[in-house]
């Protein structure tokens, strides 16, 4: 994933340090933002096997908001889209 970090779902929204990464080969995802009380952070195995991931790459997808990052965006929808068309990922 470190290899791939230039090229890979990155996105900090202003005043609430996160991120999100998927390992160049698909394998994992991880997804990490400041909660309440702490650190919120997730990691899975075969992420496009899980819904819940699925669902939040879905969102991050279409979510346009003021604090959005259009690059996560476009990346998770061409995540998307090849794993639904049966593309190789990127």
């Amino acid at each position: 994933m470190g290899r791939g970090a230039a090229s890979a779902f990155l996105g900090v929204h202003s005043g609430h340090p996160g991120f999100g990464m998927m390992a160049l080969d698909s394998s994992v995802y991880v997804c990490a933002s400041t909660g309440e009380t702490g650190v919120d952070v997730l990691a899975v195995r075969e992420p496009d096997r899980s819904e819940n991931v699925l669902r939040h790459l879905e969102w991050i997808a279409r979510h346009d908001g003021r604090f959005s990052n259009r690059e996560e965006r476009e990346r998770a929808a061409a995540w998307l889209a090849a794993r639904s068309g049966g593309l190789p990922v990127r």
